[in-house]
């Protein structure tokens, strides 16, 4: 009896653990970077750029600005997130400012509407001679 216990309990955990396993990268895929929000850079020379392309609002309601630049380097880079207005100027509603040398990273959520479009701004320092390229991205 007490082995018929232990096998149920065994198989309990095993359970538990498989359901963790793949529940766990579902809700990691929820949060997920937003279709033609990237803008790849070059560190080489310091500047700024502004994504060409407008995406909608998405179904969650929300948006963050995140990015990277691989490089060992307390020089900063930021990305930014604006609500495209034809009528009036663009309002900054996400942001992110972070030192090269830190991992790849998100600001806070911000809300955002399916009706109107949005796009993704990046301003970044410059290391001369460098080959390193960063990227700035919205998520949802």
């Amino acid at each position: 009896m007490q082995k018929t216990m232990t096998a149920k309990r065994k198989r309990a955990f095993i359970g538990a653990v498989t359901l963790l396993a793949v529940a766990a990268p579902t809700v990691q895929a929820v949060a997920a970077e937003i279709s033609g929000s990237r803008i790849p850079f070059s560190i080489a020379t310091s500047g700024s750029k502004e994504d060409g392309d407008r995406w909608n609002g998405k179904s969650s309601g929300k948006a963050k600005a995140c990015g990277d630049v691989p490089v060992n380097d307390s020089r900063t880079f930021s990305g930014y997130i604006y609500h495209d207005r034809s009528w009036a100027p663009d309002p900054k509603i996400a942001s992110v400012s972070k030192n090269y040398s830190s991992r790849y990273g998100c600001g806070s959520y911000k809300s955002t509407s399916r009706s109107n479009k949005y796009y993704t701004k990046a301003s970044w320092a410059g290391i001369p001679g460098s080959r390193a390229y960063g990227h700035v991205n919205a998520q949802n």
